[in-house]
Formats: structure tokens, sequence, C-alpha cells
């Protein structure tokens, strides 16, 4: 199992967090909504990615992922905004 960069785009923003999957094909089978990452975007700076990194990692068979990485993106920007 590895973890994978993932991003959601949903209405108004996008949310990243990290899936622990077997590969690629897996994450896509089960979340076939999301973008997967090899190298995160240059724009995002150090400091989003560390608290990326500090999230909890979502398993990508778990039937509530994409809540799961909602939830994730509340958690970072909380830990961004302090």
């Amino acid at each position: 199992m590895e973890q994978y960069l993932v991003s959601y785009e949903y209405g108004s923003g996008t949310v990243w967090g990290y899936v622990l999957a077997a590969g690629p094909q897996e994450v896509l089978a089960f979340l076939p909504e999301v973008d997967i990452w090899e190298d995160p975007p240059a724009w995002l700076t150090p400091r989003e990615l560390a608290g990326l990194a500090a999230q909890p990692t979502i398993e990508v068979d778990d039937a509530d992922a994409l809540d799961a990485l909602f939830g994730n993106f509340q958690g970072m920007n909380a830990a961004l905004a302090s």
C-alpha cells in the first residue's frame, strides 16, 4: 500500500489529501472523481504540504472517503489559521 496525493474539485474550491491504496488504478476505481498527483503543484506551499501530511491518511476503500477528505481539509485549514 502506498500514499497518493489527491485533489477533488467541488463547486467553490478544491480539497487535497492523501489516500492509501495499492496503486493509482485502485484510487480511481474507488474515487473516480479525484485527480492523482505524482508531484504536488509548485504553488502548494511547504506549510500547506506539511498540513496535508499531518492529516490522517484516508483508506481508499472507505465508504466515506470523500467525506473524510473534506474533514481533513477543514482540519488543515483550522491548523493553518492558528
